[in-house]
């Protein structure tokens, strides 16, 4: 690059430190303000600093990731960058699986939406089967045919069921096809963070409906079914063929891994 990309780039990355430190400093100045004024209570005032934990964990994994693209591993992969790339083939195998497994995530995480809106959780508390029968009787007996789908207990529950373990069987399925792959280690470890947090996922949503859906429990499995769906984000974004533009700014030896 030439003095003024450099430039770009250097004020660029000054003016993100910049704007993310000063929310630090905004926020830690109104919550003292506040505070002090006795305007905050106890509880609030815990989840207020939860929120402050975690922009001060997104600052960290910013630098974090500074740091990662001054180092070099001696390995294939040791040249100074913040992002890894794949050889397109190979990135090609994994994107085919990693769509539709992100599409099946999703239909799951809305279908227990359902679940909770309809209280279907504590319908049915027993696992694997429904009650005594694998598939309750009813599923089909409102009208229209389409409303059983968002209004009858047993057909959500019994919906969000069968997508949970459609998910579970096709993230172990992504995993498995993936796993000797020439990818990045990187994208390996992302992969295998996925199929951690769904058998995490799987765990919790059994244990929430054996409970009879406490809080707590409830609140666990929603918040690991945000996380799932975030992975699966981020794997698809990881993946995603860099532009035309960016790909002429890469060393000879990355262009051609690319053409």
């Amino acid at each position: 690059m030439n003095l003024e990309d450099f430039k770009f780039i250097y004020w660029m990355e000054y003016a993100h430190r910049m704007w993310g430190r000063g929310l630090g400093i905004m926020f830690a100045l109104s919550f003292s303000y506040f505070m002090r004024k006795g305007y905050i209570t106890l509880r609030l005032g815990v989840q207020l600093s939860g929120l402050f934990a975690l922009g001060a964990g997104q600052g960290f994994i910013g630098r974090w990731m500074v740091k990662s693209g001054l180092e070099e591993l001696p390995s294939e992969y040791s040249q100074p960058k913040l992002s890894h790339w794949l050889g397109f083939g190979e990135q090609l195998k994994v994107k085919r699986l990693v769509l539709p497994v992100s599409f099946i995530v999703g239909i799951t995480a809305i279908s227990g939406a359902f679940v909770a809106g309809n209280d279907a959780g504590r319908a049915f508390n027993t696992f694997p089967k429904m009650g005594d029968t694998w598939i309750p009787d009813g599923i089909f007996e409102m009208k229209p045919l389409i409303r059983n789908f968002f209004e009858n207990t047993a057909t959500v529950q019994l919906d969000h069921r069968l997508l949970a373990t459609t998910t579970l069987l096709a993230i172990g399925t992504m995993w498995w096809f993936t796993r000797k792959l020439d990818i990045h280690p990187a994208v390996k470890a992302l992969i295998g963070s996925t199929v951690g947090m769904t058998a995490v996922q799987v765990t919790l949503g059994v244990s929430t409906l054996l409970s009879y859906v406490p809080v707590s429990l409830g609140s666990a499995h929603q918040a690991g079914a945000l996380t799932l769906l975030t992975l699966m984000l981020l794997l698809n974004h990881t993946l995603r063929r860099p532009s035309p533009s960016l790909l002429k700014s890469l060393p000879q030896v990355a262009k051609s891994n690319f053409s």
